[in-house]
């Protein structure tokens, strides 16, 4: 298949349902569901710019909507992360001590704030304004040549990207190395998601595989941002040395999760082998 006509096609459908996610976010800036839903569209419509670089090479079009998608991206991210720890403290903590329920006040607030900032942001019509050019769908000289190729290629640049952190990433001293991993990882599996039309068929048995380690690794950073906001509540706010039993419970889920994440880096070749 040629690359210009995959391109067009497959950033057809992406841009299409961001557009659709925005109206519903806009209009409820407080459901968890919308919000997040519209961050996986921009994601998806990103990696799908990345991949028409790598496949078609740089487009000057492109440059402003993909600068206001990482614009939007921003604050997005501060909601979600908020929504985040709102629910982990009612998931893992319904009763607590003073400095959990003192940050949990904290939490709920931070909430309120920028659920109100981001429903302004998609309210403007700048946000409804972006716009993503899309290739020409044409053979013969300037299609971009055959998609699958140039596809693979760039999957395994990705791919290595995310082995190279592996080894910093399995020691749980080092949410940094986590951290940079998950970031390099959450780039293959979207452009993996918008080149699955042309990879083997053996291979596209793993999109389950790779939503799931990709929301492993999110749950480890989740925990690693809310320990280290807590402490930092706790020390530079209350003057409270000894850990909240927020951080307790916090602590206690990161453990489960990066065993979880030993095992399948250590050992689940098949099921993720850009991983190992």
């Amino acid at each position: 298949m040629a690359a210009a006509g995959f391109l067009a096609e497959t950033g057809r459908a992406r841009v299409d349902l961001f557009r659709k996610r925005l109206r519903r976010a806009a209009a409820d800036p407080a459901s968890e569901e919308a919000i997040h839903d519209l961050r996986v569209s921009i994601r998806r419509v990103l990696a799908w710019i990345a991949v028409r670089d790598a496949l078609l090479g740089p487009d000057r079009g492109l440059r402003a909507a993909r600068s206001s998608l990482k614009g939007l991206m921003s604050p997005l991210g501060k909601l979600r992360d908020a929504h985040v720890k709102r629910d982990l403290i009612r998931t893992i903590l319904p009763k607590g001590d003073e400095p959990s329920y003192l940050y949990a006040l904290l939490v709920a607030g931070d909430v309120q704030l920028r659920e109100e900032k981001v429903g302004g942001l998609l309210g403007r019509k700048s946000a409804r304004r972006i716009r993503v050019p899309l290739p020409k769908a044409r053979s013969g000289r300037g299609s971009g040549g055959d998609a699958s190729a140039a596809g693979s290629r760039h999957l395994s640049t990705l791919g290595r990207a995310v082995r190279k952190h592996r080894k910093s990433a399995l020691d749980p001293s080092n949410p940094d190395a986590l951290h940079r991993m998950r970031l390099a990882f959450k780039k293959y599996r979207y452009a993996w998601e918008v080149l699955e039309p042309l990879l083997p068929r053996a291979a596209r048995n793993g999109g389950k595989r790779l939503h799931d380690f990709q929301t492993l690794l999110g749950t480890i950073h989740d925990c690693d941002v809310i320990l280290a906001d807590v402490r930092s509540f706790r020390d530079g706010c209350l003057g409270e040395r000894a850990e909240c039993a927020l951080e307790t419970a916090v602590r206690a889920l990161r453990s489960e999760k990066f065993r979880d994440f030993e095992r399948i880096a250590e050992h689940e070749t098949r099921a993720a082998p850009m991983i190992v």
